[in-house]
């Protein structure tokens, strides 16, 4: 059958209409104002920000790092996310700090005595800071972002000086190296000399260099000024200048690009070239390609909920991992491009149940992409951990010791709190098999996700004994995540549950690839053979599961054992979370009955890497999620940009910690502020001041699981809302469906469900007991439900089509909710948190 050019026109032009529109907001049930939403969201200091730690966060997903303000100018550390050295004899490999800029204005600029007006801003909508300020002597008006599509850095200047005054603008690019300090709080390496590297700063015509030799690593930081006569001027190997003309006005741009051996064997030749690209291409082409990428980034998906802060704190976090996840390697939970002071980067060493915190919730997000760094580079080290199964006993398998480096070496496999966990390399694969659950993408499960999973699986494979007289498989010596009183346990809960999870996900996948069918009745008989879990009775709280069996087959803690019945990690909800075995459908059972108990309970000062919000959340309960993710952040977030710190215990270092009543929440930020603070071995808290990433991610994947579910092979909108909210949301489930709901005064309004690839869509009813249609999104026309039974509708979607399901015999409201908002222009608060900073001049 021949097609007129006119019709294949014609289909040509509905393609690229759907794909053009598929990642907008606007849809059936409800409009966004995509020019004005975001804006409410901006984060606004009144009063300049003078310490490191309370920058804006600025980013393109590779090249990042922190603005803030000095007297008299702006300091801005320049980060890149390759930027690993070999271990040296104070650390294992370390990412290192890139280079300074200095802008010097000529007069005090920012100086909290001359201040007439102020206004720092950092808008998620446009990935950019801004700094307006009006002194005696100069108004200046200052704007920074990185190129989404390059890495270049870019700072357009407007400064006037007032009564005729003149000055001149001075730059400067240097690098110091330092120690990384990877143990402060228990002492710290005296060696000043460690981690100094070889810096060598030179002119090129007048654009500034530094270029920097690392054991492993080259990198070049080139720096060019546009706009005003300049001046370069090298001060020392490890410092160079730019100097603009005397004048009365200025307005001028700076570029900055950074270039690493990992991409270029001639990082100083390819960060000018960057430089002259970016320069030819013009600001306004930079600029709009920029605004384009984050206007596309923006519009994959969208939340609305009941507390305008907490909202914030979510799309902060969306815009901190599309603003450091896109390198060659994953984010780092301690500081990720964050870090401010030189090289310090406490802890150092990746731990894995950290490092994964950044990519929980990325997919229900619609940010797959953003998963990509995490799953490439354990893919590609997979050898190193293949060999570390090997010398652990298990062939042709994968084995990650809980502390490794992206480089694939195994650091401190051995040490007590560590040596019998083995299950990270279960945890990363599940990354795997949640990308693809996502995508649907069977290039990337037959070629990346099965190889791993199958890989990890193996390892439980040859590991596991059986136990002839129970006819069940065991595990020993085993333990718990980083517990060093329980290295020697028999059966943990957490190697039951991953072994289940990293199983279950081989044996779906083998079918969906037709292989391997030995295998999958392999994996299946150990499933169905695994020893039971360990149940215990909490008094005061009910029955709960517990860590694992002491050798002698009692079950471990009691509290004699540990003297508390839970932990950090909440190893006794994996079930739930992150083995994703049981969910909402187990209702009533004894296991969401024990997981429920624990959450219910779980102590409020122990926030900074549990993962109970979520469970909490999985297991319907909203307002015990909604509790749990207010004690992050009364707790945690520290920073006034929204940044948190990961480690709860911050108070301690408080002069008054034993003087109020509750110093777990009222002295928690004493320490950034009270430079009388000081650790046990005497050294100040100020230079070791730092976020830690975990806690953000943990609120904001609670709240993508409080609006959407897909993880028990349904679809659930809005499964653990509390009371009073009233959220919208677009978010994408498994299956690669993205689905739009809104709720209005406690009622689903309607469910939208995208289908990019054509899968059977399963969605619990949003209206229990009532009969439902399911239109067709472009005429309204009624689309055959095949399953339509117990609370479950079936039915099947074709590629690129879209859903309305509404109550039988109504239409999606015409009088659709328009989300839209005025710009923030004042901070926020949450209990004891802050967001942005308040005028005190």
């Amino acid at each position: 059958m021949k097609i007129s050019k006119v019709k294949l026109m014609a289909f040509i032009c509905l393609l690229f209409f759907y794909f053009s529109t598929l990642g907008q907001i606007n849809s059936s049930i409800f409009k966004v104002d995509n020019a004005t939403y975001l804006n409410k969201h901006d984060i606004v200091y009144r009063t300049p920000a003078y310490e490191g730690f309370e920058g804006f966060p600025i980013g393109n997903g590779d090249l990042g790092g922190m603005v803030w303000n000095h007297k008299n100018g702006i300091e801005i550390q320049i980060n890149k996310n390759d930027l690993f050295d070999q271990p040296n004899a104070e650390a294992g490999a370390t990412l290192r700090g890139g280079a300074r800029l200095n802008i010097d204005f000529g007069t005090p600029t920012f100086e909290w005595l001359y201040l007439n007006d102020f206004d720092g801003r950092l808008s998620l909508k446009d990935a950019e800071a801004t700094f307006n300020v009006k002194t005696p002597f100069q108004e200046n008006n200052i704007q920074t972002w990185i190129s989404a599509n390059k890495n270049v850095w870019f700072i357009r200047i407007s400064s006037k000086n007032i009564n005729n005054g003149k000055t001149k603008i001075r730059t400067s690019l240097e690098r110091w190296g330092s120690r990384a300090f990877p143990g402060w709080y228990g002492g710290y390496t005296k060696n000043s000399e460690i981690g100094l590297g070889n810096t060598y700063s030179k002119i090129i015509g007048t654009d500034i260099v530094l270029e920097e030799s690392l054991s492993g690593l080259n990198f070049s930081v080139a720096c060019r000024l546009i706009g005003d006569g300049v001046e370069a001027q090298k001060i020392s190997s490890n410092r160079v200048e730019l100097e603009t003309k005397v004048n009365r006005e200025h307005d001028i741009l700076l570029m900055v690009s950074l270039v690493t051996s990992n991409e270029s064997e001639t990082p100083t030749q390819t960060a000018i070239e960057l430089l002259n690209e970016a320069e030819n291409n013009g600001i306004e082409n930079e600029k709009n390609l920029h605004s384009q990428w984050w206007k596309d980034f923006w519009n994959q998906s969208f939340v609305h909920i009941g507390d305008d802060y907490l909202e914030n704190i979510y799309y902060l976090r969306r815009y901190l991992m599309a603003s450091s996840s896109r390198g060659k390697y994953p984010v780092v939970f301690n500081g990720g491009l964050w870090n401010w002071n030189h090289d310090v980067r406490n802890w150092v060493t990746p731990h894995h149940w950290n490092t994964q915190q950044q990519y929980w919730g990325l997919a229900p997000q619609n940010d797959c992409e953003l998963m990509l760094p995490y799953l490439n580079t354990y893919y590609r080290i997979m050898p190193e951990a293949e060999k570390h199964a090997k010398m652990r006993g298990a062939d042709n398998s994968i084995l990650w010791s809980e502390a490794h480096d992206f480089l694939g070496s195994m650091t401190f496999w051995n040490r007590g709190d560590m040596i019998n966990n083995f299950t990270p390399a279960s945890q990363i694969a599940g990354f795997f098999w949640e990308y693809f659950q996502y995508t649907c993408d069977t290039v990337f499960l037959e070629k990346k996700a099965y190889p791993f999973l199958k890989k990890a699986a193996e390892f439980y494979v040859q590991t596991l004994q059986w136990d002839e007289s129970k006819k069940e498989f065991f595990i020993s010596p085993s333990q718990p995540y980083e517990s060093p009183r329980s290295n020697n346990l028999k059966n943990t809960i957490t190697d039951r549950n991953m072994i289940i999870s990293t199983m279950t996900a081989c044996i779906s996948s083998a079918k969906i690839l037709e292989r391997d069918n030995k295998k999958v009745k392999e994996w299946q008989h150990i499933i169905d053979h695994l020893w039971p879990i360990p149940f215990r009775e909490e008094e005061g709280i009910g029955e709960i599961m517990q860590l694992g069996y002491n050798q002698d087959g009692s079950v471990y803690p009691k509290k004699e054992d540990y003297g508390d019945w839970t932990n950090h990690f909440s190893a006794n909800t994996s079930l739930v979370f992150p083995a994703n075995i049981i969910g909402i459908d187990q209702k009533g059972s004894r296991e969401y009955n024990a997981a429920a108990n624990v959450v219910k309970s779980h102590s409020p000062s122990k926030n900074a890497i549990s993962p109970d919000p979520i469970v909490a959340a999985r297991l319907g309960l909203g307002e015990v999620a909604l509790e749990r993710i207010t004690n992050q952040v009364r707790r945690l977030q520290h920073f006034p940009q929204g940044l948190f710190y990961n480690i709860d215990h911050w108070y301690y270092l408080s002069l008054y910690a034993d003087s109020v009543k509750t110093p777990d929440i009222t002295t928690q930020r004493d320490y950034l502020y009270d430079e009388r603070c000081k650790y046990e071995k005497g050294h100040p808290a100020k230079p070791f001041i730092q976020c830690g990433l975990e806690p953000m991610s943990i609120c904001t994947s609670t709240i993508n699981e409080m609006l959407l579910q897909s993880n028990e092979g349904k679809i659930r909108v809005f499964p653990a809302v509390p009371e009073g909210w009233n959220p919208a949301f677009k978010l994408r489930a498994r299956g690669t469906f993205i689905v739009s709901s809104e709720m209005k005064e406690g009622i689903v309004a309607a469910v939208q469900i995208e289908s990019i690839k054509g899968s059977t869509c399963k969605l619990v009813n949003p209206w229990p007991g009532q009969r439902v249609d399911v239109l067709n999104a472009n005429d309204e026309s009624v689309v055959k439900v095949k399953k339509e039974k117990d609370g479950l509708i079936v039915f099947d979607t074709e590629a690129l089509g879209k859903y309305v399901i509404v109550m039988k015999g109504t239409k999606p409201s015409m009088n659709r909710t328009v989300f839209k908002s005025i710009r923030n222009d004042k901070p926020k608060y949450f209990k004891e948190a802050v967001l942005g900073k308040e005028r005190n001049f």
